[in-house]
């Protein structure tokens, strides 16, 4: 069983014995977790939904009363857990906060392979596991598709099984912008909504007012997981400026596009009012998530409104001032800023990190210009997007990405198979996520479709730092945490696997 947890423990030393779960677990919390166990709750409502247990997994008491398991820290604060199962006891060791729910979703899904009934029998085991990249994410865009906080919240069980930390959202692009910003009230009003273009002229879209970000961001850090919220300009602005025109060029009437593609809808670069509206912003979303970052786009920015605009002409490089401005008003507001790669060749605070989705070569220049970089490569890796067999019968777009394409990848591997370690400069690889465009993607179990299967694939790569076909027995285990998660009712890619 424990050999079959994915992504793969980096020791396991299965012993003699077992021990049975029968009832809610007793447990004693020690060290630094026992500060606050709001925690608890969302673990167990995460163990319910994955692995269908009725009832809480685990309960607090005190350290004279009888406990089940412990739960304590190491002698040495670093990332990694140790989980010891005994005949008698279970003991998780953590090294920092977010081992601690590394360490409970080992714990969950050996339940949910074991059937995840009334009562599960665990084989005793000794392991010791630690992640190889510290960024491991999962990026859902949320305005070409808008999922509710309960799809989000399910999302947050799959990525905390997998052991992943980075839960990237897209919220803003031209198709509509889903987070409230009180200084811009017409946002809600104007940009939040577009029309379907069907017979009874409907309108699609929604917004997620603070209360239920926040309340999202809590159960992500109780879960081990980061929020990553993502306002994307200067380009993709089309809802933005639907709502106030007078940020672009032109100042020209707008509406939220109905299409995909890439439009000539960008802030101006050149006016005042326009880095007032992005230092607002990022105030408000430095308000809503606690994280550290924001991420700022930067991605596909079409220059021709500059060109044709009196100041924005004047200046050196639009796109140069503009996206530093922006990064540096996410720096004032006590934010680290990431953007795409097409910001890589800018010159923007060090402290940006890059998030490099097009050719391997925009990576290295990120790395020489001594910036920190997270890989999520378009072709056959980490896009979800695209189908999963090249076939008419496939949902997707613009692409092929298999299962053993996602398993292939891993962040070092990948740069280092296109260049050699020499030409790394001051940059540092943090990892790497997966990237669910929704333009073909409309419901959760779309989404669930989509993703989850590759994303296991993509979470062994990212924990363990070599690619998951180097596994002997990856696709084996994949297979049947595939089955486990398709009998409570996930809707997971059968694929080559039916």
């Amino acid at each position: 069983m424990w050999h079959a947890i994915l992504p793969h423990p980096q020791t396991i030393n299965e012993r003699s014995g077992s021990f049975q779960v029968d009832r809610t677990l007793r447990v004693f919390v020690a060290g630094t977790a026992a500060d606050d166990l709001s925690w608890l709750a969302r673990v167990n409502l995460a163990v319910r939904r994955i692995a269908g247990w009725n009832g809480d997994l685990l309960a607090v008491v005190t350290k004279r009363e009888a406990a089940a398991m412990w739960i304590e820290p190491r002698d040495q604060e670093a990332p990694g857990y140790d989980l010891s199962v005994g005949s008698d006891r279970i003991v998780l060791s953590y090294g920092d906060r977010e081992s601690i729910a590394h360490g409970l979703a080992t714990l969950c899904q050996a339940i949910l392979l074991a059937g995840g009934d009334a009562t599960v029998v665990l084989p005793a085991v000794d392991i010791h596991d630690a992640p190889h990249s510290q960024w491991r994410g999962f990026m859902l865009d949320v305005t070409r598709s808008f999922f509710g906080p309960e799809s989000l919240s399910r999302m947050l069980d799959v990525l905390w099984l997998l052991r992943l930390n980075r839960f990237h959202l897209h919220l803003t692009d031209d198709q509509g912008w889903r987070l409230p910003i009180p200084a811009y009230p017409q946002l809600e009003q104007l940009a939040t909504y577009r029309e379907l273009r069907t017979s009874d002229n409907q309108m699609y879209g929604g917004y997620y007012p603070h209360a239920e970000l926040r309340e999202l961001d809590r159960a992500a850090i109780d879960l081990g997981i980061e929020l990553v919220p993502e306002i994307d300009l200067p380009g993709h602005a089309s809802a933005a400026l639907t709502a106030y025109p007078d940020l672009s060029c032109s100042g020209a009437p707008m509406s939220v596009e109905t299409r995909w593609g890439i439009f000539p809808a960008v802030l101006c670069a050149c006016k005042s009012q326009t880095r007032e509206f992005f230092q607002s912003v990022y105030s408000t979303v430095a308000e809503v998530f606690s994280g550290r970052y924001i991420h700022i786009g930067g991605d596909e920015v079409l220059p021709e409104p500059w060109n044709e605009c009196s100041g924005c002409s004047q200046l050196d490089s639009p796109y140069q001032t503009i996206v530093r401005s922006m990064a540096d008003a996410v720096l004032a507001a006590g934010r680290r800023p990431i953007a795409w790669d097409e910001a890589a060749g800018l010159d923007l605070p060090r402290e940006t990190i890059i998030v490099n989705w097009r050719d391997p070569s925009g990576a290295i220049a990120a790395l020489q210009k001594g910036y920190s970089l997270v890989l999520a490569p378009e072709r056959k890796a980490t896009y979800f997007d695209h189908k999963h067999l090249d076939s008419e019968l496939e949902p997707g777009r613009l692409g092929v990405c298999t299962i053993t394409d996602a398993a292939s990848f891993a962040p070092e591997q990948y740069v280092w198979s296109h260049a050699d370690r020499s030409e790394a400069g001051g940059g540092s690889i943090l990892g790497g996520q997966a990237n669910l465009w929704t333009e073909a993607v409309r419901s959760h179990r779309n989404v669930e479709y989509m993703a989850i299967m590759r994303l296991v694939a993509t979470a062994q790569g990212l924990w363990s730092g070599a690619p998951a076909v180097r596994s002997d027995r990856f696709f084996d285990a994949l297979e049947r945490l595939r089955r486990a998660l398709f009998l409570r009712g996930f809707a997971v890619y059968p694929g080559a696997f039916s």
